[in-house]
Parts: C-alpha cells; sequence; structure tokens
C-alpha cells in the first residue's frame, strides 16, 4: 500500500511538472505585456485580456493562415503514413536486388543536417514551377526515412506464414497490405501520424525559404515575422497565438490516446 502511494505521489508531481508550461501559456495569454514582463511574475492575471485573441486573430488573418497549416500538415502527414508504410513493408517482407545496401544508405542520409540540403532543394522547387505554393511544402516531404526505418521495424514482428497463407488463399499485395499488415502495425502508424503531424505542424524553416506570398503563410512563420514587425514584442498576444495553434495537436492527442494505449498493450503483450 506504500508503494502504490509513494508511485501516485510521483506520478502526480510528473504530471504537475509536465502540465504547468502548459497552464503558463494560458494564464500568459490572459495578461497585458506589461505584466507578462513583471517580476516577480504573477500566477493569475490581475485583468483578464481576453482582447488578445481577437487582435491577434485579424493580426494574423488566422483563418486563412490556419487552413494553410492544415492543408500542409495533414497532407505531408497522410502520404508520409501511406508511402513510408509501404517502403518499410517492402523493406521488411520483399526480397530484392540491394535492398540491404539501399536501406543502409537510407539510413545513413539521415546524419545530413537538414540545412545543408536547402539550396538544393531551393533549386529543385523553382524548376519545377512550384516554388511559393503549399505544394512546396508537401510533395517533397511525403517521404521521411524515420518513418520507412520505424514502420520496418514494426513489419518485421508481422509473422510472415501468416502473408504467405493469405497469397495461397489468393490475397494480392494491395490487399494483402493494406487489411492485414496495416492493422497488424496500428501501435506504429498512430503514433507515426502523431510525430509526424506535430513537426510539420510546427515546420518554421521550409515556410521561410520556400514561401513568399502572404496569403501562403502557415502559423509558425506569421507568428516569427509578427515578433520583428516592431520593436516591443507583444507577447501577449503571441502566446495567444500559441494557444489556438494547439488545439489541433490537442484534439488529435486527446482522440487516438485510447486507440494508441491499447496499441501499445496489445504490442506488448504479444508472443
Amino acid at each position: 500500500m506504500k508503494k502504490n502511494w509513494l508511485s501516485s505521489i510521483v506520478l502526480w508531481a510528473l504530471g504537475l511538472i509536465f502540465f504547468l508550461p502548459l497552464y503558463w501559456l494560458f494564464v500568459s495569454s490572459l495578461k497585458s505585456d506589461s505584466e507578462i514582463t513583471r517580476f516577480p511574475p504573477t500566477f493569475w492575471p490581475e485583468h483578464l485580456e481576453w482582447s488578445n485573441y481577437p487582435e491577434i486573430w485579424e493580426a494574423l488573418k488566422f483563418g486563412t493562415t490556419f487552413m494553410n497549416s492544415m492543408i500542409v500538415t495533414i497532407s505531408t502527414t497522410a502520404l508520409i503514413v501511406i508511402f513510408t508504410s509501404m517502403a518499410g513493408y517492402a523493406f521488411a517482407k520483399k526480397q530484392f536486388f540491394g535492398k540491404n545496401v539501399l536501406f543502409i544508405a537510407l539510413i545513413a542520409t539521415m546524419t545530413v543536417p537538414p540545412t545543408v540540403l536547402l539550396l538544393p532543394l531551393y533549386f529543385i522547387i523553382t524548376k519545377m514551377g512550384i516554388y511559393d505554393s503549399l505544394i512546396s511544402l508537401i510533395v517533397p516531404f511525403s517521404v521521411t526515412v524515420f518513418g520507412i526505418f520505424f514502420t520496418k521495424q514494426y513489419i518485421d514482428d508481422v509473422p510472415t506464414e501468416m502473408l504467405e497463407a493469405a497469397r495461397i488463399d489468393g490475397s494480392g499485395e494491395f490487399r494483402l497490405f493494406y487489411q492485414i499488415v496495416l492493422p497488424l502495425i496500428k501501435p506504429a502508424i498512430i503514433t507515426l501520424i502523431i510525430v509526424e503531424f506535430v513537426h510539420n505542424w510546427n515546420s518554421f524553416t521550409m515556410p521561410l525559404v520556400l514561401l513568399q506570398s502572404e496569403d501562403k503563410f502557415t502559423i509558425p512563420l506569421r507568428l516569427a515575422l509578427l515578433a520583428q514587425e516592431s520593436i516591443a514584442i507583444p507577447w501577449s498576444r503571441i502566446l495567444a497565438a500559441n494557444v489556438l495553434s494547439l488545439i489541433p495537436v490537442l484534439i488529435l492527442f486527446l482522440s487516438v490516446q485510447k486507440q494508441f494505449v491499447k496499441g501499445l498493450m496489445a504490442g506488448a503483450v504479444k508472443g
């Protein structure tokens, strides 16, 4: 009983530590700029500045900016899940010439800093005629080496005998992949969706390099430019915008967390 109480106290303490930044973000978004920078800080606003939200909505043209981020993030995440899981299946269960060498070469590219690829990527996208469009943030990033490696590790554990039995019953490769492999690697798919959604939602460098028109800007790019527009940084409005930008990520996580936990538990007990 004492051990259970100790575990509960530790878990509650860890939960409060991780919750504190979110609480501080929300509370600060309701303060004035002068109160945010005050020392010692206040743990609750002296006056609730609800006007920060409509002001930042107008300043960032948040409706258009939000839709741009959603289009880029959802499209890129969906393509990554589809293409990387198919590639992971090929590397895990197919035999072809140079498979191991190609896989090692792909893994080696993960050591290359992304900034090294900015200039070549810029020239390629310009030559393709998709510069300053949302497509330039979707198509080049529709496959990730991390996704291929991650899904391959799960597909390696899928029994080959089960796949051979499905082939004997007349299943084609696409049907076998979508009806057998994907349901068995559901924990990997859900985890990959969360990771890639958050990564693309918070992407700043690529939109900065590949976008020029303000009507195509994403949320992180708009926020960065807002902080540079004036000498005094409008912290209250920036924090309000951060609260708004957190909503889709929180909705995604809360909507799939049950399936995520169930999938992990199922994967933990499989023999």
